[in-house]
């Protein structure tokens, strides 16, 4: 207990799913149903956080660990927190952020989540616990409809699906292509240990049709790829080999994607942006797609 508040634990290698269920059932019972089949096969760590006086939950704080040197942290907030942060629970989040951080000191992790009032509050604590700030994100969504756009008929470059391309010459285009703007060590190690290229190709929700490799004449120049969900398709990653930027390529892809996306009856897109890749925000920009929702990164070594 931390001066009227009470932090309750979890660790998937020592307690049972009653514990889970008594940390985050109180919070959303969809957080069962989510963490419940992740504890069976990765290393989760929960802090939870309650009014003492009043058993209400307030503050959750979870580590799932993705691969061997790599955590991906979240944090949810119930209805009853208050943004007006006593020094208590000040405490108590420091505590929580403190105690995940040293049981994962080894490894690296990302904190990636919504930019809101709440987190605004907090973002002292999470930096001052060790966890470092890079930037900040920008998710944009538009709504396709029925028709797609059809500029990728007016360019030179032909089309290929990503399924049907060896590994090495993707990965060797995601190299050529990738714009790395979050300068900074922590970034460069998270790149490779949470192997991000893998991430995308072995996607389980990859969209075998909108995912999409750019070619001028045998060349390799670009590739989207894009995960679906029912009639929801984000774009997971989209890049033009930077010898090849500058000719509208990026806008030919994005045009082919959206009549493929289209075709399928998939109604809404969104991706998720660097806020300081000022490129690809005037490329989404220029296909109408609108903000939604800011997002901030936080990242620690191991």
């Amino acid at each position: 207990m931390n001066n009227g508040y009470q932090i309750k634990e979890f660790d998937s290698k020592v307690d049972t799913v009653d514990q889970l269920i008594v940390c985050v059932c109180p919070f959303n019972l969809e957080l069962v149903n989510f963490f419940g089949p992740l504890i069976k096969t990765k290393h989760v760590l929960i802090r939870a956080i309650f009014d003492f006086s009043t058993k209400k939950p307030m503050f959750l704080l979870s580590a799932v660990q993705e691969c061997k040197d790599f955590y991906e942290l979240d944090i949810f907030i119930s209805e009853y927190f208050s943004i007006e942060l006593s020094s208590e629970m000040e405490i108590a989040i420091s505590n929580c952020l403190s105690d995940v951080l040293s049981s994962t000191k080894s490894v690296g992790k990302q904190l990636f989540i919504e930019s809101n009032l709440v987190v605004d509050k907090i973002k002292h604590l999470i930096v001052a616990a060790g966890m470092r700030f890079i930037t900040n994100f920008s998710e944009l969504t538009i709504y396709i409809g029925e028709t797609g756009s059809y500029s990728y008929l007016n360019s030179p470059l032909e089309f290929g699906f990503i399924k049907d391309f060896g590994y090495e010459e993707l990965n060797d285009l995601f190299l050529r292509s990738s714009i790395n703007s979050l300068d900074c060590p922590e970034t460069l190690k998270f790149r490779n240990i949470a192997k991000v290229f893998d991430s995308l190709i072995y996607h389980p929700f990859l969209d075998a049709s909108g995912s999409q490799v750019a070619m001028l004449g045998r060349i390799l120049v670009g590739f989207v790829f894009v995960v679906k969900y029912e009639d929801m398709a984000e774009i997971a990653y989209l890049g033009v080999a930077e010898e090849f930027r500058s000719q509208r390529f990026g806008s030919a892809l994005m045009g082919k994607m959206l009549g493929v996306l289209a075709k399928d009856k998939v109604k809404n897109l969104r991706v998720i942006v660097d806020e300081g890749n000022f490129p690809a925000l005037g490329l989404y920009h220029s296909f109408g797609m609108e903000l939604k929702k800011k997002r901030i990164l936080f990242l620690a070594e191991g």
